[in-house]
C-alpha cells in the first residue's frame, strides 16, 4: 500500500446562546451550511505539506458538538470487531475497564456467535466477506491483540483463534477470587467505526461534462488508497454548556498528497458532521473547484 501522512487542524468560532437573551429555537440535529469559504496552500512539492482548508457554518439545538480525545468507548471506539452467527455479522465495540490495560471488547449481554478472522471466509456462510488476499485487505483485516472478559469467552472458545495469554483481574467484590480475562492474538475481521469521527469529508474529481455526482465524478477514497489516512476525523468539544450553539468550523486538511493526486482536475467535496447523540447533519456540497482556482499564497 502507498504511504501518505496527514495532519488535521481545526479552528472554531462559536456563538453560545446564554441566559441573558431568548435563545434561538434550533433542532437537536445539527444543521450546516457552506458559503464558498475554501482555499488551498501549495506546499511546493519535495515532501512539503499542502493544505486544503474549508469553513462551514453550524447550528445545533443542544450544543452537543465535538468529541474529546478520551471518548473512545462504544459508541465512539475507533474500530469494530465482528461476531459471526449463522452467516450474519454483529459489530462489537470497545470499552475501558478499571485496570491499567488496553480496552476490552464491549460484548452485548446475550450476544451470540464467534469472532470472525481471516480464516472465516473459508466457510461458505462467510464467503461473501472480503478475502484476506484482496489488495485492500488492510481495510478489513487487522493483526492485533484483543482483550476479552471471562463472561464472554464463548465468542472464541471452540475456534482456532490463538489465546496469547490469560490474565487474572482484581475482583471488585472484596474477598472474591480474581476474574480471568483473555488476550487473543490473531488476524481479525474489522471495520472502522464511523462514529469515531464527527466530521466526514468525501472527495470527488470530475471525469464527465455534467454535474451528476453518480455519472460525471469519481470518488477518491483515501482509505482505499492509503489504508492509514482518512479525512473523516474529530473536532473537539465546542462547549460544556447545554443549549443552542452556532458558529463557524474551519477544518485544515494538511498532507503531502493533495496537489500530486488532484493536479488540475475539477474537484468537489461533500461534508457532514455528527453530534454526540449520533445525530447526523445535512450534507453540504462545495460544487466544482480546482486547486488553482482557490490557491492562496504559501
Amino acid at each position: 500500500m502507498k504511504a501518505l501522512k496527514g495532519l488535521l487542524l481545526f479552528g472554531i468560532s462559536a456563538l453560545i446562546a446564554g441566559a441573558c437573551f431568548n435563545p434561538p429555537e434550533l433542532p437537536d440535529t445539527p444543521q450546516i451550511s457552506y458559503d464558498g469559504d475554501i482555499y488551498f496552500r501549495d506546499g511546493g512539492g519535495s515532501g512539503q505539506k499542502d493544505s486544503l482548508v474549508i469553513t462551514i457554518n453550524f447550528k445545533d439545538g443542544d450544543g452537543d458538538l465535538g468529541l474529546s480525545s478520551d471518548l473512545t468507548d462504544s459508541p465512539f471506539n475507533d474500530v469494530n470487531m465482528y461476531l459471526g452467527n449463522n452467516g450474519d455479522t454483529t459489530a462489537v465495540g470497545k470499552k475501558t475497564l478499571p485496570y491499567d490495560l488496553p480496552q476490552f471488547l464491549d460484548v452485548s449481554s446475550g450476544a451470540q456467535g464467534k469472532l470472525l478472522t481471516m480464516r472465516s471466509t473459508r466457510s461458505a456462510e462467510y464467503s461473501y466477506l472480503p478475502k484476506y488476499t484482496d489488495a485492500d485487505n488492510c481495510l478489513y483485516y487487522m493483526y492485533d491483540s484483543v482483550y476479552v472478559e471471562d463472561a464472554y469467552k464463548s465468542i472464541f472458545t471452540g475456534t482456532d483463534i490463538h489465546v496469547k495469554d490469560t490474565l487474572y483481574l482484581e475482583n471488585p467484590s472484596p474477598g472474591r477470587p480474581p476474574l480471568p480475562a483473555y488476550v487473543l492474538l490473531d488476524t481479525f475481521f474489522y471495520r472502522t467505526n464511523p462514529n469515531y469521527a464527527n466530521i466526514d469529508v468525501r472527495f470527488f474529481y470530475k471525469v464527465g461534462t455534467g454535474s451528476d455526482l453518480s455519472k460525471d465524478y469519481v470518488e477518491f477514497d483515501w482509505t482505499k488508497e492509503f489504508c492509514t489516512i482518512s479525512f473523516n476525523q474529530r473536532f473537539p468539544i465546542l462547549t460544556s454548556n447545554a443549549g443552542p450553539l452556532e458558529g463557524k468550523l474551519t477544518y485544515a486538511m494538511v498532507t503531502t498528497g493533495i496537489r500530486s493526486i488532484f493536479t488540475t482536475k475539477p474537484m468537489r467535496l461533500l461534508v457532514k458532521i455528527r453530534d454526540r447523540a449520533l445525530h447526523t447533519s445535512n450534507v453540504v456540497d462545495t460544487g466544482d473547484f480546482t486547486l488553482d482556482d482557490i490557491k492562496r499564497g504559501g
